[in-house]
Order: structure tokens, then C-alpha cells, then sequence
């Protein structure tokens, strides 16, 4: 024991690696210890390692390191493990629970990303929808979306073709493809040439079918056919698709052009009328059923509303789609495109980059979230097919509040004489004293 004391002065214990002492060191000088020593040291060995491996596992359950490979120095490719390294921390990344979680949004935050989506997806930016499609009815058609989404392609200077079987015209600088007409004869193999030659030499095109019922079901193009030509391009595909027409019945088991589409969409914009969506609201709010306008009326002579086609603006009811599948729903409120919404355009350009984003969630709109407004619609509605008034005047008011409610003389302590109820009769009464009698 005097020579271990001997060779271990002036030496900082704490700082010796004694695992590696102790597979290291002589035989003879280990001998020299006690048991109590090196069990002691065992002991304070597996607890130190205990508490690293705890600390390591919450650390990379919190993201603050993560596991790579570790490679053997002598091989590049042989992996001898795994090694945990620090990550770099992102500044913008959402805060953590404490089971490494992401905490859940605010209001505010959800409405935020909600509108930098949507404006992704109209102004055709980073590959957010490749293939969006656009529903619309004659109650509200997709005129004043679509004309949107071409003036903000036109300002960010992306070639836009139009293949048309219904819009008679569009924007000059739009390569327009008529199948309509003199056209209308054209196969839908030729209609897809046309459109390859339109965006062929071009970096980015945005094509817009009009529509897609047209193009599916009367011309006989497979959905894919058009998807695979545009995604080869590096394009984009706006396609409209009329909710009120049919599609025809070949096959007992085929399916539809329509579900088709929907499930090759990444982005689905529905279009509905702002007077339809606070109807539907005032309903809710009473518990009654969602009013039907239009054909689903199923009334004779009735095609359209007379609330239908809002020209200020549309109610888009839009579902995104990620990458892994999980959708987003959202409702927003888009209003006309105006020209003095993009700055001047430089020379040789329509227009100029958009000013500031207009589009904004349904439940930021004050006109949806205002609560006079559909009270006013819920008072239309009281008195839809009625020959008189259910409310009262202020004199009627005045009166029913005056009135003291009837009470029973027993409950004031002076029992014994029944239960005799004090009304006093006013001037507009209708008393009849002989019905009365009777």
C-alpha cells in the first residue's frame, strides 16, 4: 500500500480515466489494491455512464443533437457505430413541448400560413400545387379566379396558355387555344399537340383548361396523358370543371373523369357565393337545414339565383394537399382583381409586380364575421311567405314591459283565498264578454 500511495502522489485523481488504468496497469498493481477500491470505482464508472446515456436520449429526443454514422478512420464506407453530433438550431423553427412535440399554433399563426399558402398556389410560386383544380357552378362561376391567377402569372412574366372550350376570349399576352367553334372538330390528340408547342422553349408555363369535362369526357384525353405532358415541362395545370354538368355513363364500374381529377389534384379550389355562405351561416346558427339555390331547388323555370355570380369577389373553399398526403382545409374570401393592385409595369410587360396580397381568410372578412349581417338575414328570412309581421313596434315594447306578470296571492303569506290571478285588461285587448259567458 506505501508504494500505491507512493506512485499516486501528487497525481489529480479525478482527472485518471480508471477504466482505462484498470485494463491497462500490471497485474501486480492491481492486486496491490483493495476490493472496496475497485468495486468503488466500478460503481462510480456505471454511474457516470448511466447518467451520459440519459443525457445523451433527451438531448436527441429534443433535437438538439442527432445520430449519424460514425466511420471506421481506416474505411471511408465501414460504419462502426452511430455518434451523436450537435444541429445546428434553426431560429425559425416552432417551439418544442417537452416530449419534443411542436407546440400547436396560434389563431394567428394558422391564419398566416393559411393566406401564404393560398397565395402560393394563385400566384403559381416553389411547386406548391402542380395540378390545381378549380370547381365552380352556375350559382358562382370561376370567371374572376381564374382572371386573377392570369394576371398574377402575367406579372411574374410565366407564359400562360388557355385551352378554351367555353371562355371566348382572354388577356392578349395569353397564348390562346380555341376548341370551340371552327375548332371544335380538333381530336384531343391534336388539342395536346397545340399545347405542347405553346409551352415548349419556355421555363415556366402555366396551362388553364376550360374545361376539364370538355376535355375528359367528350374528347376522350386520359387525365394522366395531360398531367405527364405539363410535369415534363416543369408546368403548372389550372383546370376548371363545371359541377353541373353530367358525365356520361359508359361503364357500370368506370370512373369518373371528375374523381379522377380529384385524386391527381394537389390543390382543390371550390367556388361559392358570398350570399350563399351567410345563408348557410344565419342556418346554421338556428339549427336548420343548409338552404339550396339554383337547380337544387327543384322548382320549374329556376336555373339560377338571383344571389348567385358575385361579382365583387368569390368564397373559395379550398383543400391543400402536402407532400405526405395530409390535407388543409381552409375558406377564403378573393375579391376581383383590380388593376391598381400591381405597380407600373416596365416596358414590354402588362403588368407590374402585385403591391401588397389581397386575399384573406373568411373569418377575417368583416362582412362574414359581422354579426348584424346575418342577423338582417336571419329577419329576411322570418318573413319570406308570410302576410304579416312577426316583430313589434316600440309602443307594442313599451307595453310588454309594463305588463306584471300574473302571481298567485298565496305565495305572499295572505293564503286562504285561492289562487286568484290580477291581470289588468288594457285598450288593445280582444275581450268578448259573451264568449266569455259562454
Amino acid at each position: 500500500m506505501a508504494t500505491t500511495a507512493t506512485m499516486l502522489a501528487g497525481i489529480d485523481i479525478s482527472k485518471i480515466d480508471w477504466n482505462a488504468f484498470l485494463a491497462d496497469a500490471p497485474h501486480e498493481l492491481i492486486a496491490s489494491f483493495p476490493p472496496e477500491f475497485e468495486a468503488a470505482i466500478r460503481i462510480k464508472a456505471a454511474r457516470a455512464t448511466k447518467h451520459e446515456r440519459k443525457q445523451r436520449k433527451s438531448l436527441i429526443r429534443s433535437g438538439q443533437v442527432q445520430l449519424v454514422p460514425a466511420l471506421d478512420p481506416a474505411s471511408d464506407s465501414e460504419s462502426v457505430g452511430n455518434q451523436a453530433i450537435a444541429k445546428p438550431r434553426n431560429p425559425f423553427r416552432r417551439k418544442t413541448g417537452r416530449l419534443g412535440m411542436p407546440l400547436p399554433m396560434t389563431l394567428a399563426q394558422h391564419l398566416r400560413h393559411s393566406v401564404l399558402v393560398m397565395s402560393q398556389v394563385l400566384n403559381v410560386r416553389l411547386h406548391r400545387s402542380p395540378f390545381t383544380l378549380v370547381l365552380d357552378d352556375l350559382e358562382q362561376p370561376a370567371t374572376h379566379l381564374i382572371n386573377g391567377i392570369i394576371t398574377r402569372a402575367l406579372s411574374r412574366r410565366v407564359n400562360v396558355v388557355f385551352l378554351s372550350f367555353d371562355t371566348p376570349g382572354t388577356h392578349p399576352a395569353v397564348r390562346f387555344i380555341p376548341a370551340f367553334g371552327l375548332h371544335a372538330n380538333h381530336t384531343g390528340d391534336q388539342l395536346l399537340a397545340e399545347v405542347e408547342r405553346a409551352i415548349g422553349g419556355t421555363k415556366d408555363s402555366l396551362v388553364i383548361v376550360d374545361s376539364l369535362h370538355d376535355l375528359f369526357d367528350n374528347k376522350g384525353v386520359d387525365p394522366c396523358a395531360l398531367v405527364n405532358l405539363v410535369n415534363n415541362t416543369s408546368s403548372y395545370i389550372v383546370g376548371v370543371h363545371h359541377q353541373d354538368f353530367v358525365a356520361p355513363i359508359t361503364e357500370p364500374y368506370a370512373i369518373k373523369s371528375l374523381d379522377v381529377a380529384k385524386h391527381m389534384a394537389t390543390a382543390i379550389l371550390a367556388c361559392k357565393s358570398l350570399a350563399h355562405v351567410l345563408a348557410a351561416k344565419a342556418a346554421k346558427q338556428r339549427s336548420l337545414p343548409e338552404p339550396t339555390h339554383g337547380m337544387l331547388e327543384d322548382t320549374e323555370g329556376i336555373v339560377q339565383s338571383i344571389t348567385g355570380n358575385d361579382r365583387r369577389g368569390t368564397v373559395v373553399e379550398a383543400e391543400f394537399r402536402r407532400v405526405s398526403g395530409r390535407p388543409e382545409f381552409e375558406n377564403f374570401w378573393v375579391r376581383r382583381c383590380l388593376t391598381s393592385d400591381f405597380e407600373q409595369p416596365p416596358a414590354g410587360f402588362p403588368f407590374g409586380p402585385l403591391k401588397k396580397e389581397f386575399v384573406m381568410c373568411l373569418d377575417e372578412f368583416p362582412l362574414y364575421s359581422n354579426q348584424e349581417t346575418v342577423d338582417k338575414i336571419l329577419t329576411k328570412h322570418d318573413e319570406t311567405d308570410m302576410t304579416f309581421k312577426l316583430d313589434l313596434t316600440m309602443r307594442q315594447k313599451e307595453a310588454r314591459d309594463s305588463v306584471i306578470l300574473p302571481y298567485f296571492d298565496a305565495q305572499s303569506g295572505e293564503g286562504g283565498e285561492g289562487g286568484r290571478i290580477l291581470y289588468d285588461m288594457g285598450a288593445e285587448d280582444d275581450f268578448d264578454e259573451e264568449e266569455d259567458e259562454i
